[in-house]
């Protein structure tokens, strides 16, 4: 299976630094690649525009925290 994320977009952060980006960006990566790993979509082929309307997320002041639980989300949609 292969996925492409061409951009995430988080809305409601304010002021994340750099290197915060760096760890959320990582942590959506590991997790999102374990998850999908483990329970891919039923489709192969499946192809997705943009995923929208993803639940809010817990509050967190941890960026890997916020990595992962935006991959967990991420992947409850694509299994719809």
């Amino acid at each position: 299976m292969s996925l492409h994320v061409d951009e995430l977009v988080i809305r409601g952060v304010d002021g994340v630094r750099h290197a915060d980006a760096d760890r959320i960006a990582h942590a959506f990566t590991h997790e999102l690649t374990r998850l999908l790993t483990e329970q891919p979509p039923a489709a192969e082929a499946a192809s997705y525009g943009v995923v929208r309307g993803l639940r809010p997320l817990p509050a967190t002041t941890s960026p890997r925290r916020l990595g992962r639980e935006l991959a967990r989300s991420v992947h409850r949609e694509l299994m719809r």
